[in-house]
């Protein structure tokens, strides 16, 4: 008969860790559902393993730890709650999907964790080694599942959340890419005008003689410049490049940058709607979880990933602590809209703000997607016209001369 070690939790939500013999996996399984226990672990029981030396870990390290994509980490949670909800052990569901995750950087971590937890260490203890994959967020969710016994709603509720995080991430990367594109299109031919087609018309303006007008010269200057200091201006190009990356990395520089992204025409209310959404979401989820309202703030403020909307919730944070409503408190600093401060009120009222903030989350996702919808119709003749002044600048400088071309050839022929 095996021995089997194995991690559950009773009615009350109290921990209980011990060893059960069995002649099968799924007979120790049995016999730990009938005294009314929750398993949260069940794994052959053995001695632990002698710790590594210094030079077996080092040949086991990676060089760099896996990215993870919020796709991957959705897929995982929803088979990683399916399996829980079904009664499989955490190890034998692990080991799975380390064999089965088409992430390759999944399979590692999964196989990590099932090694972690089969040394008798908690899920969300396994989880918090993986912070690449793993965010503070999702810690906290499973961490308060544990506590309350209830880890395979807390792992489905997350599974939700990531599905609702990627849909909407999608959708603002596709509502971005077409134009940056066109952006990019247009750099690359003022590029190519410059460098090569006005060269040209310079050296046709040339023969003729003659004062050409000051915009003809200025894009001549322009193009004359780039040719002849290219290396220069590559340079130039990658420290301003790195320079605002380095100042959008400093607290400054994010706030800046995250309140002209909100205030943007166009593209601000739909990003604007999106970390709502992601805010309100993350919220309801935390509170439905069990956490803290000001951890559960803490948490959502980091995943509404946007310093301008993170300043204004610092400030409603500390009037919450306080014992003001949080209703009130996000109403006082406008970290919200107000057709989602009133959804928050009643469910101050009523005590259903957990659902109360999931529906203002639904809400806002219906308005981005909406606003995605309606992007590209408006947009195009937007990019339309700036690609068209682009282009548009240096063709008019260039044929403006020939509106003088007319007076050189007369000149230059009555000379002679």
């Amino acid at each position: 008969m095996a021995r089997f070690a194995f991690v559950a939790k009773d009615r009350s939500g109290t921990e209980e860790r011990g060893v059960i013999e069995g002649n099968t996996s799924h007979d120790a399984l049995a016999a730990l559902h009938a005294r009314g226990l929750v398993v949260i672990n069940l794994s052959q029981y053995r001695a632990r393993e002698r710790a590594q030396s210094p030079v077996q870990s080092f040949l086991k390290m990676e060089v760099l730890p896996a990215r993870v994509g919020v796709r991957d980490i959705a897929l995982f949670m929803r088979q990683l709650a399916t399996m829980v909800a079904a009664g499989i052990p955490l190890v034998r569901g692990l080991r799975g999907l380390a064999t089965d995750s088409p992430n390759a950087g999944l399979r590692k971590i999964s196989a990590a964790m099932a090694d972690k937890i089969d040394t008798g260490e908690q899920l969300s203890t396994a989880m918090a080694e993986h912070p690449r994959a793993f965010n503070s967020l999702a810690v906290s969710m499973v961490k308060a599942g544990e506590a309350a016994g209830t880890l395979d709603l807390v792992l489905d509720q997350l599974a939700i959340y990531l599905e609702k995080v990627d849909a909407i991430q999608t959708k603002v990367k596709s509502a971005m890419s077409y134009p940056i594109f066109v952006v990019i299109f247009a750099i690359v031919c003022f590029l190519i005008m410059l460098l090569k087609i006005v060269p040209v018309f310079k050296d046709i303006y040339a023969e003729f003689g003659g004062k050409l007008p000051a915009p003809t010269l200025a894009v001549l200057a322009v193009s004359d410049w780039l040719r002849g200091h290219m290396p220069l201006a590559i340079a130039i190009f990658f420290v301003l490049i790195a320079a605002f990356y380095f100042w959008r990395k400093t607290p400054g520089g994010r706030y800046v940058t995250d309140t002209w992204l909100i205030k943007f025409p166009v593209f601000g209310p739909i990003i604007h709607n999106a970390v709502v959404s992601r805010f309100v979401r993350t919220l309801g989820v935390l509170l439905g979880s069990g956490l803290p309202i000001l951890q559960a703030i803490d948490h959502a403020r980091d995943a509404a990933n946007n310093a301008y909307i993170a300043r204004k919730v610092v400030k409603a944070r500390g009037d919450i602590q306080g014992g003001q409503e949080i209703t009130q408190s996000f109403r006082d600093h406008k970290v919200l809209p107000e057709v989602v401060l009133q959804l928050m009120g009643t469910g101050e009222e009523t005590g259903q703000l957990t659902a109360m903030l999931i529906k203002a989350s639904d809400f806002y996702d219906r308005q981005v997607e909406a606003s995605v919808a309606g992007l590209t119709s408006l947009i195009e003749p937007l990019l339309i016209v700036f690609v068209g002044a682009i282009v548009g600048v240096i063709v008019v400088t260039m044929f403006l001369p020939i509106f003088y071309l007319g007076d050189l050839i007369f000149h230059s022929e009555y000379k002679r």
